[in-house]
């Protein structure tokens, strides 16, 4: 079957293709059983029933509780020779820090941090980020070790386990290249007021800006040094009467923001999961993996896009798994958007062998009592194929004992009376 799984263009296809000259029993069935089952074919078209799995949230309370580090570039160099930007974002306020950096060396990303957000706001409790080989480098492990950080990472190729920095990213671009000049290489100059816009923004979630959430004030803008404070603006008490004061607004913000973003996550999770699909899967249970790693003398227009089958070897969450992955048999976390569940069953014949049904005897002919035999009329290379496929006919169904109760005669199509027809 290795030489025919080269005509298979899908169910449909094939099984007219096969109507063409043979008919048998459950014909549709053994068709899409075949097609879901070749390899080949799936690994380069994908197989069915692919998953969405439901939308999972980590809930935060407090400032520098959970924070997002990513890194986007490459961006034209700078006049100061920069090429990248490092974005971290605090998941409770929405605070972001970018930091323009030449690099996405491992040290240079992890001075860029400790200089810039750690040294500002404190050691964060929590730190996620892809598995960008920078973040994954022992470096960037000494640091957060040294520093008590707990170090979180996403599966791979599943970006929207860091969805707040992947969006601050689309933002940030659409930002710098409307402020940036002609030539773009003043980027890294605008990225201090593009920062200041976003940190004064209203965000939807908490309904608050980042400023007041994380510094207890609202930033003040050219607006209001252009025109001054609002007349209705409370007058700003001096001494610990400021402080105190500060606190109770921090507080009140803080508590504020965790209802705004409680239910905020109750409707992106009510809207996510309309269109959740697909099942969990169990432990010794075979998968097909979604694997779109570009090969290097590869053409990505002739690979294949999925890989299996693989095991599942252990369920480490509600919708991360630990998979086996051939041909090394390597086990990688991996999220249960990337796995598909594949169709087993015992393997299609390979090969088929031609024979000619023996001669069958006839009645006498003479009207004198003497048996003579008849060779059977020639058969055509078609009919032999059906021959061989789909077994010998069957002779007449024998006798029901007295008493059963009868079986119904199943007849084939009246357009397939000219087919060699076997009735299971």
């Amino acid at each position: 079957m290795g030489q025919a799984a080269v005509d298979i263009f899908g169910v449909t296809k094939t099984l007219k293709r096969l109507r063409q000259r043979f008919y048998w029993g459950r014909q549709k069935r053994d068709v899409e059983d075949f097609c879901h089952r070749c390899d080949p074919c799936v690994a380069r078209k994908g197989p069915t029933g692919r998953s969405q799995a439901p939308l999972q949230q980590f809930p935060v309370g407090c400032p520098m509780d959970r924070v997002g580090i990513d890194i986007t570039g490459p961006y034209p160099l700078s006049d100061d020779g920069n090429r990248y930007v490092l974005s971290v974002i605090d998941y409770f306020t929405k605070w972001p820090e970018a930091y323009a950096i030449p690099n996405q060396e491992a040290e240079t990303v992890a001075d860029a941090l400790v200089e810039g957000m750690i040294s500002r706001f404190g050691v964060m409790a929590s730190l996620h980020s892809d598995q960008g080989t920078n973040f994954e480098s022992r470096v960037f492990a000494a640091v957060c070790e040294r520093l008590g950080i707990h170090k979180t990472r996403t599966t791979p190729l599943h970006p929207q386990s860091d969805g707040l920095v992947e969006r601050f990213h689309r933002n940030l671009g659409d930002q710098l290249a409307i402020v940036t000049s002609r030539h773009q290489r003043d980027w890294d100059k605008h990225l201090p007021l593009v920062l200041m816009a976003c940190r004064s923004a209203v965000q939807e979630s908490t309904e608050c800006t980042p400023a007041l959430l994380m510094l207890g004030r609202e930033l003040r803008t050219p607006a209001e040094l252009a025109f001054g404070r609002p007349p209705d603006a409370p007058a700003v008490p001096a001494g610990p009467e400021y402080a105190r004061k500060l606190q109770d607004r921090l507080d009140s913000a803080h508590s504020f923001a965790r209802e705004r973003l409680q239910e905020a996550g109750v409707k992106q999770k009510r809207y996510y999961d309309v269109t959740s699909r697909g099942r969990d899967f169990t432990v010794g249970e075979l998968v097909w993996v979604y694997k779109p790693v570009r090969k290097k003398g590869r053409s990505p227009k002739l690979d294949c896009k999925w890989t299996g089958p693989c095991r599942v070897l252990e369920r480490l969450g509600e919708v991360v798994y630990r998979v086996q992955l051939p041909p090394r048999k390597r086990s990688v976390a991996l999220h249960r958007d990337r796995l598909a569940p594949c169709r087993g069953g015992p393997p299609f014949p390979t090969s088929v062998t031609l024979s000619t049904p023996p001669a069958s005897p006839v009645a006498p002919q003479d009207g004198h009592g003497s048996a003579s035999l008849a060779s059977p009329p020639p058969l055509s290379h078609a009919s032999l194929v059906q021959a061989d496929v789909l077994g010998p006919s069957p002779g007449p169904p024998p006798p029901s004992p007295t008493g059963s109760r009868p079986k119904r005669q199943v007849r084939p199509p009246a357009h397939l009376q000219d087919f060699v027809v076997s009735v299971d």
